[in-house]
């Protein structure tokens, strides 16, 4: 495996990932009520505790995002 190759692996991880951020997050801000709703009945969560969780989520998948696919693709486009 070149670098090359490596280095568009990484810059289609970082699209598609990104795109899964967005996809989510913009789906938390527009279904809120359905969110609620669905994870109320299913495990007896309050609105409070299902923000707390959503923001929790989205902050880790943004940090694995960075560390494990933004940066390694950055790291290789200033290498090649």
């Amino acid at each position: 495996m070149d670098m090359a190759l490596l280095k568009e692996f990484f810059m289609w991880c970082t699209i598609i990932n990104f795109g899964l951020f967005m996809w989510s997050a913009i789906m938390c801000i527009l279904a809120k009520g359905f969110i609620y709703r669905v994870h109320g009945k299913m495990f007896g969560l309050s609105q409070d505790t299902v923000n707390a969780m959503i923001y929790g989520f989205l902050g880790f998948y943004k940090i694995v995002f960075i560390v494990f696919v933004l940066v390694p693709w950055i790291a290789l486009t200033i290498m090649c």
